[in-house]
């Protein structure tokens, strides 16, 4: 036998919980009463009716009835009780063996335990305070669950908040990318200007993101010293908002280095523009090579009858008598040295006899395959420019065009890609 005093002081929160004891003998409520109401909020029932009023007015945790009463049994008393208060822990007094009705209980009602009369205090004691401690448990784990669900539905607010705040942020970055791309394609020249300098041309034009940090550049010089058409590809350093940003610098530089009256030579077109970058860039701290530009720029003379090449780190390829002629830029970048002037070398090619030529960043030798195992390469740009020099412009470019499509297929475009093609 447990000593009570041992049980109380052990289980001193077990006393909080309300126990109903249902039973239709007065004598066995008192005894039960008199048993546990040290240890617990005792509440008594004579019959199922009057249970189920106590259950309406107190905040019982278990019940414990017997099974052979008037009215109502035991298992239809409890039976009674599960939708409404599912979480009691319900426990069956039996007083013969009446084998159905506790199987009915077991399936049915969901009891904890039953119990043979006469039962035992001391073991009574133990079963009462084994079932609270299940019901304490339950609790917990409810109000852990409660808590959780809160916690839940506030994150799923905050994340709602937070992903609205995101789609909001990111429609403005979009809107802004949108017009960027909007200001810098009006920056490209006019496809009338192209066409009245040139006999036919195509161009492919392809930033990697909203805007790049390529871009093509033209202009129709009349000065003193005779007209000329000048068109040059150019490619800054980076792709998107920093290379478009570059990009712009450049246009504005070679507009001011071709506004007087007297065409510079082509090469001190690039030397005059990478004094300007370097001297930029150097005022302003930033770091050597954080800023430069890749480019190739021809002049074309028709007076004369000869164009003038100079490129930074691009090359020139034109068709002449039928063959394919590639001139290499210069091996240095524009603002890559920093510490001294570039020079940029001049090529001169007389027109008689050239067809087409072609200017073009890396853009499209960088792609990679479908498999993104293998570069476009400079090799294969040799050999379908080659291919397709003698077919019409626009037959031109849809070769390119579908050549490029099906070796880049689904694989994410690495650079900005821009390609022209120039029939003289």
């Amino acid at each position: 036998m447990f000593a009570e005093t041992d049980l109380i002081e052990k289980n001193k929160d077990i006393g909080e919980y309300n126990i109903l004891y249902v039973d239709d003998e007065a004598v066995n409520l008192r005894i039960f009463k008199m048993a546990f109401k040290k240890a617990y909020n005792v509440f008594t029932a004579e019959n199922g009716h009057e249970a189920m009023e106590v259950l309406k007015n107190e905040d019982i945790h278990l019940i414990i009835t017997d099974q052979k009463m008037p009215g109502m049994t035991g298992t239809e008393l409890l039976h009674n009780t599960i939708g409404e208060y599912p979480d009691i822990i319900r426990i069956i007094l039996t007083g013969f063996a009446d084998i159905d009705a506790i199987v009915q209980a077991v399936n049915k009602c969901g009891i904890y335990k039953y119990i043979t009369k006469p039962y035992d205090q001391g073991d009574m004691r133990l079963t009462l305070d084994k079932a609270l401690e299940l019901f304490k448990v339950k609790e917990e784990k409810k109000g852990l669950i409660d808590e959780l669900a809160t916690i839940n539905r506030e994150l799923e607010i905050k994340v709602k908040v937070r992903t609205q705040e995101l789609e909001e942020s990111n429609k403005r970055l979009t809107d802004g990318l949108i017009y960027a791309q909007t200001v810098q394609e009006f920056m490209l020249p006019k496809d009338d200007d192209l066409s009245d300098a040139f006999e036919d041309l195509f161009v492919i034009y392809r930033p990697k993101d909203f805007v790049g940090g390529d871009f093509y550049w033209f202009k129709q010089f009349e000065g003193s010293t005779g007209s000329a058409s000048i068109l040059a590809v150019v490619d800054c350093m980076g792709h998107g908002v920093a290379g478009a940003l570059l990009s712009m610098i450049g246009e504005t530089e070679l507009s001011v280095i071709t506004k007087g009256r007297r065409l510079p030579r082509v090469n001190n077109i690039l030397n005059k523009l990478d004094e300007k970058i370097r001297g930029s860039f150097v005022n302003s701290g930033v770091e050597g090579h954080n800023a430069t530009m890749d480019a190739s720029l021809v002049v074309v003379d028709r007076e004369k009858g000869k164009m003038e090449f100079s490129g930074a780190k691009s090359d020139l390829i034109y068709i002449k008598d039928g063959q394919l002629n590639r001139i290499r830029g210069t091996r240095k970048s524009i603002g890559s040295s920093w510490n001294e002037e570039a020079v940029f070398e001049r090529h001169t090619i007389s027109l008689e006899g050239v067809t087409e030529m072609y200017l073009f960043s890396d853009g499209l030798q960088d792609q990679y395959n479908s498999d993104n195992t293998k570069k476009f390469g400079s090799k294969k740009l040799l050999e379908l420019i080659e291919s397709t020099h003698g077919d019409s412009i626009p037959d031109q470019r849809k070769k390119f065009l579908c050549v490029l499509e099906d070796w880049q297929r689904d694989t994410e475009q690495v650079d900005d890609i821009t390609l022209i093609g120039v029939r003289l």
